[in-house]
């Protein structure tokens, strides 16, 4: 896994963005979860690298990428309906 890049330097401020990172997720793929929900945010201001996607879809899990409010419905659709959901959530930007 790749760390993430530096986006910009100035004095007193650097920014980088590095979002949901693939070891983020994996506790998602021990536990056999067959779908990941990732709430990006309420302005969905949170990334999520391809590098994340690809990852989890290499280990079988569909991966569904939407703002948090939406991500959250979605989340407790598929739970409701017995599938081994899991969710990462961004509660803010």
């Amino acid at each position: 896994m790749s760390s993430p890049e530096i986006a910009s330097l100035s004095w007193g401020r650097m920014t980088h963005v590095p979002g949901v990172q693939p070891a983020d997720v994996e506790e998602v793929v021990q536990k056999g979860a067959k779908t990941l929900v990732i709430g990006r945010g309420m302005s969905e201001a949170l990334q999520v690298p391809s590098s994340t996607v690809d990852y989890l879809k290499k280990h079988g899990i569909d991966v569904l990428v939407l703002q948090t409010e939406k991500a959250v419905k979605e989340y407790n659709a598929l739970a409701s309906k017995g599938v081994k959901v899991g969710g990462v959530f961004h509660s803010t930007c």
